[in-house]
Order: structure tokens, then sequence, then C-alpha cells
């Protein structure tokens, strides 16, 4: 028999009461009886448990990222576990066999795009082309890998030039130089000479395009704390990208329209062959039938980015592009400099080498100490505690049977992996010629180079998604140091090997160091 009840015989104290215990019951009962969400099955690092125990974990992982994921890596080996971002759960995954499930993952299951764009916010930082057109990917793949050799020459002029300039040493005397701020913009100019000529010289330029690479990783921190719905007002107000290109314009955009009015009416014969062999030629060569491509806004744009992937791919030795790390060439640097016993042993190859080879892409494939030596830096200091990220795209279950479901960020603790005792032979310890010895061994010659990624050296990614860039970044970097050991006395200015810089799961080299030189005899 129903029971009527009689809404206006209730006082409005036993309403509020009907509400209050109404309300309690809803949420007991979302508790208890929601779907539950696979991430649950994976273990947590570093989350207290009480209440809010997410957001104290996540503030945890600012301030100690390394440490715990260091603690989960030796908690659970060759599983999965969780940490607590600001606003989501990263979920790292380590042990050969489930890296391999990464490496060989569809991108329309786990995606290196959705997961830079998580982290980097391109829209904002880098453009509406970086995130739905990166074009120039496969231009750096293909027409300036295969390029590096033929213009080795005038990289090769630009490093002597701009240590001229930088570092103006004499061989009587010792003068300091700020490390990072230096190698930046040598690696600048060596850069950009390969992709747009002698304008790589512009002081102004070369000070755009630095300023660049730095913001799009300060841009990207405060835009991922902002709300959603915020940041296309906040990165329009308070962002770098249009200043930047507007800036970049004006030094770019008389070149570009001339060679776009070029590549219109010659193609790639140009009279008497006077087209220039640089990037703008093979971004155009690419861009041929995709007139969004050609414009000069979206070529300097598209000039931007490749500047950011060159200085913190080849300054950094890093994997992918996310926010500051670990100066990977700096790291070399001051290695170098902090164990100077190890200078003559690399002088003694880079003379013989070059003696018989001359300057040449050839020689640096050849300086298998020096490839060992900064190989064996990047992996002590991979580019952060993490890397390899991807972004689920579609639920995604793991050959051990972990299932993360669609929207997950997932990565690997790449440092971690980089120290293992499974993966290398007193892996905490930095053993500089670790990789030369290797090679010396019957049948692994041509193994452990730099530009090789594998499931132990994790530095340029896995896979077919290993950073394209890594054939120059390697080649650039030899170079840059040849340059300076041949050139060069160096040391530390306080004769100590400078801290590294860490915040959360993100290192940098120290970047206010200074490094002293003096011109050899």
């Amino acid at each position: 028999m129903a029971i009527a009840v009689n809404s206006e015989t209730l006082s409005p104290t036993t309403l509020t009461a009907a509400a209050i215990v109404g309300l309690v019951v809803l949420q007991v009962a979302r508790k208890f009886f929601k779907p539950r969400s696979p991430l649950e099955a994976i273990p947590s690092v570093g989350i207290p448990d009480y209440p809010f125990g997410f957001y104290v974990g996540s503030w945890n992982y600012i301030k100690h990222g390394r440490a715990i994921t260091e603690e989960g890596f030796h908690k659970y080996p060759g599983k999965a576990f969780k940490v607590a971002l600001a606003n989501r759960w990263l979920v790292l995954v380590n042990g050969r066999s489930l890296i391999d499930d990464i490496r060989k993952a569809p991108d329309d299951f786990l995606s290196i795009s959705e997961a830079t764009n998580s982290l980097l916010h391109l829209e904002h930082t880098m453009g509406h082309e970086q995130h739905h057109d990166p074009y120039q990917i496969a231009v750096i793949r293909t027409p300036m890998t295969r390029n590096i050799g033929v213009c080795f020459p005038d990289i090769r002029n630009e490093v002597v030039a701009a240590f001229e300039d930088l570092v103006p040493a004499k061989t009587d005397e010792w003068i300091s130089v700020p490390a990072m701020q230096t190698i930046l913009q040598i690696v600048s100019r060596a850069s950009n000479r390969f992709f747009i000529g002698l304008k790589c010289r512009d002081p102004d330029y070369i000070k755009i395009t630095t300023q660049y690479a730095l913001n799009v990783a300060s841009d990207a921190v405060w835009l991922h704390v902002t709300p959603s719905i915020l940041r296309p007002i906040a990165a329009h107000l308070f962002g770098h990208l249009e200043t930047a290109t507007r800036a970049a314009m004006k030094h770019l955009g008389p070149i570009l329209q001339h060679r776009v009015e070029m590549d219109d009416k010659y193609g790639q014969d140009w009279p008497n062959g006077d087209r220039p062999n640089d990037m703008i030629s093979w971004l155009l060569d690419d861009a041929r039938g995709h007139p969004r491509r050609r414009t000069v806004r979206t070529l300097t744009r598209t000039l931007l980015n490749i500047n950011f992937g060159a200085l913190h791919t080849t300054t950094q030795a890093t994997i992918l592009h996310l926010s500051p790390r670990l100066l990977g060439f700096l790291h070399a640097l001051y290695n170098l400099a902090a164990n100077l016993e190890y200078v003559e042993p690399l002088r003694e190859e880079i003379k013989s080498v070059i003696q018989s080879e001359g300057w040449t892409k050839t020689a640096m494939g050849k300086m298998v100490k020096l490839d060992s030596f900064l190989k064996e830096s990047s992996r002590f200091v991979p580019g952060g505690a993490v890397g390899v990220m991807r972004q689920v795209i579609k639920d995604f279950t793991f050959s051990d049977g972990t299932m993360v479901p669609t929207g997950t960020l997932i990565a690997i603790p790449v440092l971690a992996e980089h120290y293992d005792e499974a993966n290398y032979v007193h892996g905490d310890q930095f053993d500089p010629f670790r990789f030369s010895r290797m090679r010396e061994q019957a049948g692994e010659g041509i193994k452990h180079q730099m530009i090789t990624p594998s499931p132990d050296f994790l530095s340029f990614g896995v896979g077919r998604h290993a950073c394209p860039g890594r054939f120059f970044a390697v080649n650039e970097q030899k170079l840059i140091m040849a340059h300076v050991i041949l050139t060069y006395d160096f040391k530390l200015k306080d004769g100590i090997r400078p801290e590294d810089e860490w915040i959360a799961l993100v290192g940098s080299a120290n970047s206010t160091a200074e490094v002293m030189f003096r011109k050899r005899t």
C-alpha cells in the first residue's frame, strides 16, 4: 500500500535534515558503487594514506620527484606504478618487457604527440601547426639527415667562428665564460648555419631563437596549472608565441618571401644551380602542394620550432621536447673539466682521426672514445628522472596484464633504468669509456653508438619515435667537443663539478657555472 506524504506537514528543519541525509547517502553510493578505474589496481608511490593524499603527494613529487621515482622503480621492478602530478596520475613502467610494449604499441593506442601536447600545450606555446601538422619531423628525419655530410664544412666553419667570437682565449692567460649561455649561442649559430645560412650570426636572431626555446618550456609550466578554460586568454595575454613569431618574421620575412617566389617560379632548378641546400629548401620541397605550409608566417613558426628541437636535442641530448631538461652537452663539458685525465686519450683519438679524415662527418663516426664519453654523460644524466612519454588514446593492456585507460599519461623511469645493475655494471658510476670498450668486443664494433636507441639507453627515446634529429645532434656535439679539446685547455672555475639543478622529475645542468679556457699552442 502506497503511503502519501504531504510535504506541507513537514517542518523546514525536517526537510533540511532529510536533504542532508540524502546527499550523504548519494556521496557514499558514488564512492562504493561507482565503476572501478583500472588505475586503482596500479600501486601508488609517494601518496600519503589519508584524505587529500593525492594533492599532498603531488606536492611531494614537485619537491622529491627523482627520489619518489627511484623508490617506485626499486619497489616494483619490472612492473607499473603511479605517481601524482598536479592534476593527474602519471603511470611509470619499467623493465625490458614493458618498455618493449611501449616500443611496439601503435600510435592509435599510445601517442607521443598527444603526450607532448598534454605537457607543452602546443597550441599556446608552439602554435597550431606544431600540434596539428608537424611536417618538419619528416624533413628532419630524411633530407636534413641525408645532408649532414654535405653541409658539414659550413657547420664546422660556424663552430670555429662562434668560438672565436664567444671564447676569445689567449695562450698566456685564462678567461672565464658562463657555460650555459655560451654553449646555447654556439649551438644556435651552428644549427642555424645548417638551417638558414649566414643569417645565423645575427645577434638579435640568436637571442630570439634561444629565448624562444626557453620560453616554450617556461610557458608550459604556468599553463599547466592554469584552468583549461582560461588557457587561451592567458596564453594570448602573457605567452611568448605571437611576440616571438613577429620578431622572427622581421628577420626571416624577406628571405622566406624571396625563397617562396623563386621556388614557385623555378622549383628545385634555379638558374646556375644557385638554390641553397638548407632547411628552407627542404621545407619548401616537402610543402609543395600544401599552400598553408608555404606562407611566410607558417615557415617562420616552423623554423622557430625546429630551433627549439635543435637546441633542446643538441644541448640537452634529450628524448622528448618537454620542459627544461639536463643540458647534456654541458654535462659532458662539466664531466670532462672535472676529470681532466680523460682529455689526453680523447685528444689523441681526435688528432689521429682528423689527420686521416679531415673535419668531416666520416671523421665524427670514427671518434669512438669521444662517442662513448658523450653517450656515458647522457646515460649518467639522461634528461630527467622520466622520459619516453606517451598518452593512452585507447585502453591499453601491457604484456603482464596491467591495463591503463584512455587519457592516462605513461612514461619510463629513464634515470633509474640507466643506473640499474641489470643494464650496466656499476651503473651508478660514471665510466667514460664504457661503450668504447663494449665496441672492442667481437661483433660489437657498430653497436653501442650514441645514435642507437635501445631499452637500456633511452636518452633519445625508443623505437620508431626515437628523436629524428639525433643524427645531427650527435654529430654536432662531437664537432663542438672535438674543437674544444684540440683548441683549448679548460678547467672549472672553482675546481669542483657544478651541482645539478632538480625540480620534481626534471633536472638541468648547472645554469650559472663558469668554465675557464686558455688557447693551446
